[in-house]
């Protein structure tokens, strides 16, 4: 889809559902845009040796944290939304990692489909942010305690991700309705993950 075409679309074919609901008709490509803390603070607390690759860069959040981190980055995403994406293309078409540790918020509708993919191709840590319930499903739980999943950081104050037409709109998201953390794999860790919290006031 061009460019033109993907602006015009995001201007007019997501509509709010009634103020008080807090609650956003579903993106088609599953773009949403999570608070700036959520990423600012995951690489104040977490240490990534090398560089940084936002595979799903969306308005470049994550990329700019990593920047700003000291970080070489590099991103990249499936629909061109600005100057953060340097390569417009499908994650899952990559068969290298552009760099050795991969961050993003993934689309939620394959975000296992990203998890795994990274998992393959990355030679450090793989940092996701996901909906807490990624936790507790007995499929998933299963598949996950054979990742080498080290940390799951539980986001505190609940973090709202609207529609990124929302942000690019001026307009000030509402309280957030669901959980997220930050899902953290290491190729060299064995054993439990460890739990913990991100908090945005620390």
């Amino acid at each position: 889809m061009k460019r033109g075409a993907v602006a015009e679309r995001d201007a007019h074919v997501w509509k709010r559902h009634p103020r008080d609901a807090h609650v956003w008709k579903r993106h088609p490509d599953d773009f949403y845009v999570e608070p700036e803390f959520c990423s600012s603070r995951l690489f104040e607390i977490e240490r990534f040796n090398g560089g940084v690759w936002d595979p799903a860069a969306g308005l470049g959040r994550i990329v700019r944290a990593a920047k700003a981190a000291g970080h070489n980055v590099v991103g990249s995403d499936m629909v061109y939304r600005g100057a953060c994406c340097d390569w417009v293309k499908d994650f899952r078409d990559f068969e290298k990692s552009l760099a050795p540790n991969i961050v993003c918020n993934p689309p939620f509708k394959i975000a296992v489909d990203f998890v795994s993919h990274a998992l393959k191709i990355a030679d450090r840590k793989v940092a996701m942010l996901l909906p807490t319930k990624w936790i507790q499903g007995d499929k998933r739980s299963r598949w996950l305690e054979d990742t080498p999943l080290a940390r799951v950081l539980f986001i505190t104050p609940r973090p709202s991700m609207p529609p990124g037409p929302v942000i690019l709109n001026g307009e000030e998201p509402g309280n957030g309705t669901v959980d997220f953390a930050w899902f953290i794999w290491h190729r060299r860790h064995k054993g439990p993950a460890n739990i913990g919290w991100l908090r945005r006031n620390d």
